[in-house]
């Protein structure tokens, strides 16, 4: 018997859906680096002493490292792949009837293609578990940040002759 295989993009659909990826992903890099990164960088320096709904800048920054980073991966491998895994396992056919692949892919039916559909999910639970075990870093980095912050507050206030020229006094 004859392997069966998936029907693949026509040489101009794969240039076509390329071209999109490029266009996009350069258009995201650019924001990222001439409009998120700047104001990232302004920010993070003075964390300790901002606030931000009334939690301090750097507990924010932390927990957004520690949770938000594993949590937001997670979330958008969800967005990328539930709806072909969900088809995969309905079916239990990989990949689904009638999506296409850019190379030649060898049909895969059964156990096998469960298997596929469920690589996504141990990413995800992987991610998940991860960010569950950095609530407690996140809690004791934040707790630390907080005690050794100098924010100018009334017992902490010297003049600006007294301390030392920060970045911003510089500029």
């Amino acid at each position: 018997m004859e392997p069966e295989f998936a029907p693949q993009y026509s040489p101009k659909e794969r240039r076509r859906r390329l071209l999109l990826h490029v266009v996009v992903g350069a258009l995201l890099s650019a924001a990222v680096y001439w409009w998120v990164l700047p104001r990232f960088r302004l920010f993070s320096a003075d964390a300790p002493c901002e606030a931000i709904f009334g939690v301090p800048g750097s507990t924010v920054l932390i927990y957004g490292a520690f949770v938000g980073a594993p949590l937001a991966a997670a979330i958008l491998i969800v967005l990328l792949t539930a709806r072909q895994s969900i088809e995969t396992i309905a079916t239990r056919r990989y990949p689904p009837p009638g999506r296409k692949v850019y190379r030649r892919v060898k049909i895969k039916k059964g156990w096998q293609a469960i298997a596929i559909a469920l690589i996504p999910a141990m990413f995800i639970t992987y991610l998940c578990v991860l960010s569950s075990q950095g609530l407690a870093r996140a809690a004791e980095m934040a707790r630390e940040t907080r005690q050794s912050a100098e924010c100018g507050t009334s017992s902490n206030k010297q003049s600006a002759g007294d301390r030392p020229a920060t970045q911003r006094d510089r500029r």
